[in-house]
This record gives structure tokens, sequence and C-alpha cells, in this order.
């Protein structure tokens, strides 16, 4: 007698098409592994100075290597909502050379300025506040830009251009970037209290020793020199001037 229960359907793939599937699987898995490998390393080169421009520069080589891109930026906000500093990576000393003058903060760089949120194109001139490039800057394509906080203040962005594959930027990218911001916030707030600690103990151990030497009767122009010569090596000027009534 036949049973009348319904037969299962399985679907019917090949054994070749189930391990294609097998190994697009896997090789997602690895992908995603390979990459969070990566944002962890960017994260602890970003991290590993306290020197504040060193930390800059590491920041944007970290972000340029995490995305395979081909060049990247780091642009400081000042108080006017202008680009303070600007640290390029992918360039080399000819191709700045060429360049007429750094990005100032408008266009496209300035809308990162005004609406700190991620901003990633397919292409640059697609977008309406796109405004070109200065002279002499290499062509441009692809863009990732994502801001830097530190707690709550914008302190700078990172722009990334032109991925080595000639692909666009994708979500997976952004969030990288993304995290990598977070991080590299941390890291400037670290290397900023550093260098002002730095510095702190450098007016101490300065005025301690004029202190001594008025003590121990030195010449008053022996220690106004002094004063001056510590002065400017602290401050990094150009030149001090030390004034008398």
């Amino acid at each position: 007698m036949e049973s009348t229960e319904p037969h299962l359907v399985l679907p019917q793939l090949r054994l070749d098409d189930l391990l294609a599937e097998l190994q697009s699987r896997l090789q997602t898995v690895r992908d995603t592994r390979d990459r969070v490998r990566g944002l962890l390393e960017a994260v602890i080169a970003v991290g590993s100075s306290l020197q504040l421009e060193e930390v800059l520069r590491r920041i944007v080589e970290a972000a340029v290597t995490l995305v395979d891109a081909r060049y990247g930026a780091l642009g400081v906000i000042d108080q006017d909502g202008r680009l303070a500093d600007f640290i390029p990576v992918g360039l080399d000393e000819t191709d700045i050379a060429r360049v007429d003058h750094w990005p100032e903060g408008r266009g496209l760089l300035g809308l990162l300025i005004t609406d700190p949120r991620p901003v990633r194109l397919a292409e640059i001139a697609s977008h309406p506040q796109s405004s070109g490039f200065p002279a002499g800057h290499p062509p441009m394509k692809s863009f990732l830009g994502v801001p830097i906080r530190l707690r709550d203040e914008v302190y700078g962005n990172l722009y990334l251009t032109d991925k080595r594959d000639g692909a666009a930027f994708d979500e997976e990218d952004e969030t990288l970037v993304t995290a990598l911001s977070a991080a590299a916030g941390v890291a400037i707030e670290n290397a900023r209290l550093f260098d002002e600690a730095h510095r702190q103990q450098q007016w101490l151990t300065a005025s301690s020793e004029v202190t001594r030497r008025l003590l121990a009767g030195a010449r008053v122009d022996d220690v106004l020199s002094f004063v001056t010569q510590q002065t400017l090596e602290m401050t990094a000027a150009d030149l001090v001037v030390l004034a008398l009534p």
C-alpha cells in the first residue's frame, strides 16, 4: 500500500553550486575578520604616540590603509570654522609643490565643517557644493569625509579619496572610518592633555630656575636673557622681545 503523505521536495542544487556558495560565505567571513583586525591595528597605531603632530599624521595614514584609499587628509578646524591645519597623505614633495594652496574649508569641505556628518560620494563633482580643486591639485573622483570629535567639540575632519581598486567607498568603509575617528578623538585628547602638562612642567621648571638665579645673586640682565630664551623655546616662536618700562 503506497503512502499518501506528500514527499518533501528539496532544492535541486548541484554540488558545485553548493561549494561555490560555501566558498563565497567563507570569503565574506575572512574579509570581515581581516577588516576588523585592520581597524584594531589602526586604533593601536593611532594611540601609540602622545606627540600631537605625530598622532594627527598617524590618523590619516591609518585611515588610508584601512579603506585602501589613494589619498587622505586631516583638516583641523579653528575657532572661526576655517581649516587651520591640513595634513595630507598620498602626495609626494613634487605633488605638494604643484598645489597652489591648501583647501581653506569652502565647498564640499566646508559642508563637513558646517554640518559635521559623514559624506560619501562616488563622484565629487556631482555634489552641488563641490567647488573644484586648487590649481595644481591632482584629480580625485570618489570621496569619504568623516568628522573627528573631542567629546562635543568637532576638532576636524578626515578626508579620503579614490580607492585603489577604482570602486566607490561603500557603507562598510564609512563604518570603519567612523569607528577610527572615534578612537582618533580619544588619541588627540590624550595628546593635547600630555602637551599641556608638559608645557606646565616646563614653565614651573623655568620659574624655579629664575628664582634660584636671583637668590644666588645673578646679574639681572643675565636673568632676563634667560627668561627670554626660555620663552622662545617653550612657545616655539620666531621672535621674543622683553620690554622693560
